[in-house]
């Protein structure tokens, strides 16, 4: 039946998915080059299965390699290095009062190409940078946002939306990843849609659809303070929206005996750095759509930038400790970041592969901090994964190479190996490191001149986070399985595939036909997978024969096992990546019952259909538990 339907949907729509995208200009995406150098394309897309396909988007991850060689020997040996100063978002203080979130169609230069009409939230600097503004709430209160979208009008808004099929691409809404708060409206219901201003009210039932503008309260109640992010999440523009910059960072200030206030990290020099993977094609816009559905490839690649930059300097003293919030807003890619030593060109260092990387400090992943910080050389993000450094400068004056790559090895089966699954977390005692996959992209240079300004690292132990009270040997009241599956078939006709599915890109080929599933299911948006009490805890054995990534919404869960080996320390996170190996992770349900979903975090495949629903119930109160959905 569905079949059908989207034959038909197909037959009778006169308004191509090019058209579809702005108003019948098929542009969103980005450009995002490294300084100096010739490009070339290494395709590092991700799968599920043994074919690593490129994902939605038709994307092919792009490690430039000439150019990051190039970019290290300039920043290595350039004369002039603060002229281009590394931008700051602006700060959108909801603790001071009520604020609105324009989301809009504006064009960037982002390093030496155009970017046209990307789907953005404006935060009102001049010159705009491509990064939406920092919202900041504080521990408790009551916080509230306008979600304005001012995008253009869908051209396809009167055709039918079907599940698991990307259309409507300017209909948005606001996730805010990683907070605990309420999933029901007005808090972070990812279920309702805000369609841009000016639709006509009759696509719009005032429940879970809305036009123009919708207002988000957040209410926290003593929230753990961190670094955690927000972006849009209507099933179906998900991916399109995020890929075109449409992100920022969200963050929770903590109050006295938090770790915000601790000594050596009070008062520090703060820095957001916003990691980005922007989609492009040769004209600075996004691949025409109507491709994917011919299996053939787009000619688009996803380059790092930070900040909407890209080879911008950032000014430390000698000596001096800063505080970076590091947040991987990519769509589709895990992030390996550190800092190298500029100058100092030593063969075989592990990681960096020309220049040695210096130590850093550890003290927070996905906005939960550390009771006892750790030196580790770099930090590993899945996309959407956030981490916590503290940077102490050299005593000496110098350059850092701020530099980013993915770190994800595929074996043979095209399955990732334990080491980048496992990096990022302590076992046996042993801080687990692996190095970058290919050259990294330097993303900025940190230049270290000036007056010394010699400070101290904080002593451990630092304060506890505020966090459920679960440790390791918790013992859960359910136990659940999340397997992340691709399964695959080839067919010599896919005129177009089913409505659940998404094609290969291999021109000449027999056409491969994808479904993205959870435990063999494809998103359905009345289908409840999981459905456990207020304040039970489940333990979740997450897996997958090929690299997804695990996100839930509302509660963190605290990772114990992976790959099979108990952590050291178990550590809080609420965005995972899976391997054919799994992991073990524990969460309590607090403070909020409803509905809310678990994905992959790679957002093509979510909006492709890995995904599926949590109803967390209320059994004092069970029908206040289940909200209505969205139109998906």
């Amino acid at each position: 039946m569905e079949t059908r339907m989207l034959k038909h949907w197909l037959e009778t729509r006169t308004v191509s998915r090019r058209a579809a995208l702005l108003g019948g200009s098929a542009v969103i995406a980005t450009a995002a080059v490294t300084t100096g150098g010739t490009a070339h394309a290494q395709a590092t897309g991700h799968s599920g299965h043994a074919t690593r396909h490129p994902g939605m988007l038709g994307t092919r991850i792009r490690t430039p390699e000439a150019r990051a060689q190039a970019a290290l020997a300039r920043n290595a040996q350039a004369p002039a290095l603060t002229a281009d100063p590394l931008p700051m978002p602006p700060v959108l203080s909801l603790a001071s009062g009520p604020g609105t979130l324009p989301m809009k169609a504006q064009d960037y230069q982002l390093g030496d190409r155009p970017a046209k009409n990307l789907r953005v939230y404006d935060n009102g600097s001049a010159p705009q940078y491509l990064m939406g503004p920092t919202l900041e709430m504080a521990q408790t209160g009551s916080f509230t946002v306008t979600l304005a979208n001012r995008l253009p009008l869908n051209p396809d808004q009167d055709q039918p939306h079907i599940v698991n099929i990307p259309s409507q691409f300017n209909t948005t809404n606001l996730h805010t990843h990683g907070l605990h708060v309420s999933p029901n409206s007005p808090g972070d219901n990812v279920y309702l849609e805000v369609l841009p201003q000016g639709t006509d009210a009759k696509y719009a039932d005032g429940v879970t659809s809305f036009v123009g503008d919708f207002t988000y309260t957040y209410d926290l109640n003593n929230h753990t303070p961190g670094t955690f992010w927000y972006h849009p999440h209507r099933h179906g523009s998900v991916a399109v929206q995020v890929a075109s910059g449409a992100a920022g960072a969200l963050i929770v200030r903590g109050g006295a005996g938090t770790v915000d206030t601790f000594p050596g990290i009070n008062g520090i020099t703060e820095q957001v750095l916003l990691i980005q993977q922007v989609l492009l094609n040769a004209n600075g816009e996004l691949p025409d759509f109507d491709t994917i559905w011919n299996a053939t490839p787009p000619v688009a690649v996803a380059d790092w930038t930070v900040n909407g930059t890209i080879g911008r300097t950032l000014p430390m003293q000698p000596g001096e400790v800063q505080r970076w919030r590091i947040v991987n807003t990519g769509f589709q890619t895990e992030a390996r970041f550190s800092l190298a030593i500029g100058g100092v060109q030593t063969a075989g260092v592990a990681g960096s592969g020309s220049f040695p990387e210096m130590d850093v400090t550890l003290i927070a992943m996905d906005g939960v901090n550390f009771t006892t910080a750790a030196t580790v050389k770099a930090v590993y993000l899945p996309p959407g994964g956030r981490a916590d450094i503290l940077v102490k400068a050299p005593d000496a004056p110098g350059r850092l190479l701020a530099q980013a790559g993915p770190y994800i090895k595929l074996d043979a089966n095209q399955a990732p190996e334990e080491a980048g699954i496992q990096a990022g977390f302590e076992i046996g005692g042993v801080w687990q490191e692996t190095p970058f996959q290919g050259t990294p992209t330097v993303l900025f240079t940190v230049n270290v001149a000036g007056a010394a300004k010699p400070m101290s690292l904080p002593s451990n132990p630092l304060p506890k986070p505020l966090v459920p009270d679960i440790t390791a040997a918790t013992q859960p009241d359910n136990y659940r399985y999340v397997n992340f599956d691709v399964t695959s078939f080839t067919s010599p006709q896919v005129p177009p595939p089913p409505a659940n599915s998404l094609p290969s890109y291999n021109p000449g080929a027999v056409p491969q036909v994808f479904k993205l599933q959870i435990n063999g299911e494809l998103f359905c948006p009345g289908r409840i997978m999981f459905q456990p009490s207020l304040d039970s805890v489940d333990q979740y054995f997450v897996d997958s024969p090929g690299l997804h990534v695990f996100h839930i919404h509302v509660n963190p869960f605290l990772v114990t096992e992976v790959n099979g080996k108990p952590l050291s320390t178990p550590m809080w996170r609420d965005t995972m990546l899976a391997g054919p190996n799994g992991y073990k992770a524990l969460t309590k349900y607090t403070d909020y019952s409803g509905s809310f979903p678990i994905h992959c975090h790679i957002l093509d495949h979510e909006d492709a259909g890995m995904m599926t629903n949590v109803t967390v119930v209320d059994k004092a109160n069970p029908a206040g538990s289940v909200p209505r959905h969205g139109k998906h």
